[in-house]
């Protein structure tokens, strides 16, 4: 198989950064921000979580993803509960707000994303999406790889 041209690849993901980066801004609606907009998918994903677990999850700082939660708490979008048996933990949860949130932007993401990839042929279809998570899950690892070397 033919090597894929490092920069014709790089200049590739630049376009699909920049075209990425304008639906992220008008998905993430209902007020929030990207990275708000992130964490309540994550949270929609997988409800009741850590502060350490989302941290993990979304690749960012715990203080990062700790201001994140607290402009959504002030939103009334997610909760903070401390449990009663162990309070040196904060467990968070999306709120009836946070779930509607949460459904809005998914319902509005899979409307455009259900065009988009109507228009590749069928032929191609699995490829690409088998493709397409072997390229996010190796860029992810690589990522994890250089950050604990820092």
């Amino acid at each position: 198989m033919k090597e894929i041209p490092v920069r014709e690849f790089r200049n590739i993901l630049r376009k699909f950064e920049r075209v990425i980066d304008t639906q992220n801004q008008s998905a993430c609606c209902c007020n929030v921000t990207v990275p708000q907009c992130h964490l309540l998918m994550e949270l929609d994903r997988s409800d009741d979580t850590t502060l350490n677990e989302l941290s993990a999850r979304l690749g960012l700082d715990k203080s990062s993803v700790s201001r994140t939660v607290e402009s959504l708490v002030n939103k009334g979008m997610v909760d903070r509960i401390i449990p009663k048996d162990n309070r040196r933990t904060t467990r968070i949860r999306l709120t009836k707000q946070g779930k509607d949130t949460c459904r809005t932007i998914n319902r509005d993401n899979d409307k455009y994303f259900k065009k988009v990839l109507a228009s590749i042929p069928v032929i191609y279809k699995e490829g690409f999406l088998i493709g397409f998570r072997a390229l996010a899950e190796t860029m992810e690892a690589t990522e994890n790889k250089v950050t604990r070397k820092l």
